[in-house]
């Protein structure tokens, strides 16, 4: 059973009130196999709560349920947006949630708040079902199987969109052991935008005594992030490249406690890398960690 919680936040004699949707249990669990949504404005499900300061700074108000602790910003004036985060992961984006307009907002699947409802259908397709929410007066629209919900205003607006972590997404992909094989090819090719899509938005690379992450909101990271990063997986000295040049890892399963089950690509005759994990994100084993050899 969901539930809703209330808050308000007052800003330039402006009330908004933003609804919370979250699990008794710890997950979503949607019914159908789809494709998930993974951003919304910017940021990306699971990413490190730590981005979320660096790029807003610190939250207008925090309040705490039973399963989670939740933080809420401003953006404008009309609009605002929520993070939460599971007890059990308090470290990760849990879901993130937008409402109101502003025009720092980026599309949501071809949509934008504000958008009349009949672009709402036409884009997402009607609801599997709806709950009328009296104060302010919206209409929550829930889809059977996917990992977002949104709410239309009493005057047939697009008013807010919320995307969240499912059990799915964290756990089920093809166990196809291709996993490394696309991530080489990737790097052979010098295609760094093809890497990046291979690397979960919680990886953690451990490199010369240090670890480097994800550490801005995942849009942020894509359109500036320092060429170090790039360094490490296509560099011309002591990247990944340069290790399969000489040496082919050996496929293991590795399972872990809170993750599940992934794959590891051990380097036992390589001498710059140790070890890459992958796990799963969104249906596919994406790079979870890379540690090189210690200098």
């Amino acid at each position: 059973m969901k539930h809703n919680i209330g808050v308000m936040i007052m800003k330039k004699n402006r009330t908004l009130l933003f609804f919370i949707l979250f699990a008794g249990i710890l997950f979503y669990t949607p019914i159908y196999a789809v494709t998930m949504q993974t951003d919304l404005n910017g940021f990306r499900l699971w990413q490190f709560k730590s981005v979320v300061e660096t790029s807003i700074g610190k939250p207008d108000k925090t309040l705490t349920t039973n399963n989670s602790n939740i933080e809420v910003y401003i953006i404008d004036d009309d609009c605002y947006m929520v993070f939460e985060y599971l007890k059990n992961y308090p470290e990760n984006i849990f879901s993130i949630q937008i409402t109101g307009f502003s025009e720092k907002n980026l599309p949501f699947m071809g949509l934008e708040i504000g958008d009349d409802i009949s672009k709402v259908i036409s884009l997402l397709g009607k609801p599997s079902s709806t709950e009328v929410i009296e104060s302010p007066k919206v209409t929550s629209y829930d889809y059977e199987g996917c990992n977002y919900t949104i709410e239309i205003d009493n005057n047939g607006k697009l008013y807010s969109i919320k995307i969240f972590i499912t059990k799915d997404m964290l756990t089920k992909s093809d166990n196809s052991f291709k996993s490394w094989d696309e991530l080489k090819s990737a790097i052979v090719a010098k295609d760094i935008n093809k890497i990046i899509t291979l690397l979960r938005p919680d990886v953690e690379i451990y490199k010369n005594n240090k670890v480097v992450s994800i550490d801005k909101k995942h849009s942020d990271f894509i359109s500036n992030r320092d060429s170090s990063f790039d360094d490490i997986f296509i560099g011309e000295h002591g990247s990944i490249l340069e290790e399969i040049n000489s040496s082919e890892p050996e496929a293991e399963l590795r399972i872990h406690e809170k993750i599940g089950v992934g794959e590891v690509y051990k380097f036992y005759k390589g001498k710059i890398l140790e070890e890459i994990v992958f796990y799963p994100y969104s249906g596919v084993d994406r790079v979870y960690e890379i540690k090189f050899r210690d200098n």
